[in-house]
């Protein structure tokens, strides 16, 4: 059963990752226990895990100076350029090694990610097919058998995922197929086919990516947030903004039920 810090870390990872929290907001202790029905332990506790994850960082003032506490990691088109230019340099060695040493459980394991992307793209379900992305690249990176590349993937992974719930719009019928040709070639076991078709899924994507993440930047920008980032609520002040999240806030989560000792 999972704890109580690992079921606030699912959830504030997901609302970050579904931009529910925005790059910048402010992660406050107290207001996301009340948000969540937790105490603030688990709270702390799960921030700490998010800073690892690198989907939380210490909090900038407006001047670019450090503030106090963590806030949700900015992140821009130069950060976007360095994740394509990481995965350009690991992702074919990962499909490599995978093609190598892939378990037949894993092959199958990977076919039925494949197959719930395809079910994702038909019903227009983004969400959906982002997970069902993240969760074929993490198990590529498992069945690569080599720690030091899980360890060097984990964060990548975070940041690959929160991409591409921005940019997946319009193109995940085309990313299926290119994950179909792999799981081919890891099935015959041909490790260099595996890895060119690695190599031509990053630097394929990377335009359109960069593109899509534009767009979505400047939506956000306009909306409020971009450079000029939303705080869920000031420590020194009891007056909220109106990005605050209270117990009124209406919501897609539901508060976490705390364990019975």
């Amino acid at each position: 059963m999972d704890s109580l810090r690992d079921r606030v870390v699912a959830q504030l990872r997901e609302m970050i990752l579904s931009n529910e929290l925005p790059p910048g907001t402010k992660l406050r202790e107290r207001t996301l226990s009340e948000r969540l029905g937790v105490s603030r332990v688990p709270v702390r506790e799960a921030l700490m895990a998010l800073e690892s994850d690198l989907l939380a960082a210490p909090a900038r003032r407006e001047d670019g100076s450090q503030g106090s506490g963590l806030e949700v990691t900015r992140f821009d088109r130069r950060d976007v350029a360095e994740l394509f230019d990481a995965r350009e340099a690991l992702e074919p060695l990962v499909a490599r090694l995978a093609a190598e040493h892939r378990s037949d459980d894993q092959l199958a394991e990977l076919r039925e990610y494949l197959d719930r992307a395809r079910r994702a793209a038909a019903a227009g379900g983004n969400r959906a097919g982002a997970m069902a992305n993240a969760g074929f690249h993490d198990l590529l990176v498992e069945a690569s058998g080599s720690g030091l590349l899980v360890g060097l993937m984990a964060p990548l992974q975070t940041r690959i995922e929160r991409l591409f719930r921005r940019t997946i719009v319009g193109r995940a019928p085309e990313l299926a197929d290119d994950h179909a040709r792999m799981v081919d070639a890891l099935a015959d076991r041909d490790a260099a086919t595996a890895g060119l078709l690695a190599h031509l899924h990053v630097t394929s994507t990377r335009e359109p990516s960069l593109e899509l993440f534009d767009d979505w930047y400047t939506n956000l920008a306009s909306s409020g947030g971009g450079d000029e980032q939303p705080t869920l609520l000031d420590e020194e002040s009891d007056q909220p903004d109106e990005n605050r999240l209270s117990e009124n806030t209406p919501t897609e989560n539901t508060p976490i039920e705390k364990e019975s000792h």
